[in-house]
This record gives structure tokens, sequence and C-alpha cells, in this order.
């Protein structure tokens, strides 16, 4: 028997985005990436490290199996009793906080932190929503961490080395 579902209330504002960030690579990019594959496969080979060896192995593949996928679209909505992110859900009383870095055309986003320190933060991008909007949404009902001023490290590396 399922649970009955938990009120959400109504929606505020919705919008999709695509799942992950679809980098354009060029030649250049790949011949890095296997001049550096390579390096490191011939490290673990003299190291005797193959445990090393097999994990650089499943990146690539898992690397080379998104490159071949399109993103799929994520329907992401802010309502009255928190937050849904495609199919999962997220009441205020689980976040801790927000904030919003927006340096268009590079970084359009929304962070929340948990209250659980388990959990990672969570990033939406914004697309093409206006943020003034989206935070004064989320301020009446979450606290906004205006601190920070900077997206994640992971993020900026993974933008940097466009993974």
């Amino acid at each position: 028997m399922a649970e009955p579902q938990e009120p959400r209330g109504d929606v505020l504002t919705e919008w999709t985005f695509p799942e992950f960030t679809k980098h354009d690579r060029g030649r250049a990019w790949y011949i890095a990436y296997a001049v550096v594959l390579a390096g490191l496969l011939v490290f673990c080979i003299m190291s005797k490290n193959f445990t090393f060896a097999l994990l650089l192995v499943l990146l690539t593949m898992v690397i080379l199996i998104r490159l071949r996928r399109e993103p799929l679209p994520v329907r992401f909505a802010i309502r009255d009793e928190g937050i849904e992110v495609g199919t999962s859900w997220y009441p205020w009383r689980e976040l801790k906080e927000f904030w919003i870095i927006y340096r268009p055309p590079v970084i359009k986003k929304i962070y929340f932190t948990f209250k659980t320190a388990m959990r990672p933060d969570l990033d939406i991008s914004l697309e093409s929503e206006n943020p003034i909007r989206i935070r004064q949404l989320l301020s009446e009902r979450l606290l906004e961490n205006a601190s920070r001023e900077e997206e994640p490290t992971g993020d900026q590396i993974t933008r940097a080395l466009k993974l």
C-alpha cells in the first residue's frame, strides 16, 4: 500500500533545465585527455597500482557514455511547501539555506544546502528565469547565504575541464 503523499501546496514557479551541461569539446580536448590518460596508465603500471588503473578506465567509460547521449530535461518547481526536482521532493524543513550565483552567460545557478550534512549541495540551473524574482520567492521561505559569492570549487573544476 502506497504512503499518502505529503501536501506540497501550489506551484509558485517552475521551469525545466538539462540534467547536465553538454560542453563543446574540440579535438585538442580529446587529445589532451588521451595524453593525460595514457600518462596516468603508464604510471599505474610502473607503480603496480592496478586499482587506480581500473578506476581510470571506468571513469573514461562513464565520460564516453555521457558524450553519446543528450541531457534529459529536468523539471524544477518552487512550491508553497518545498521544492521539486524531477521526481524528488524536498520540503522547506529539510533545507538549510540557498544562494544564487548569476554571471551570465557562464554561471546561472541556485544552490541549496541541506540541514543534514550527509547530503551534498543541490544545484539548479536558472536557465532564462529572472534571478531577482527567484531570490524573492525563496527568501520568503528559506534563509539566503549572501556570503557565498562563488560557485563550489568542484563545479569550477568540472566547468574548466569540460567534464
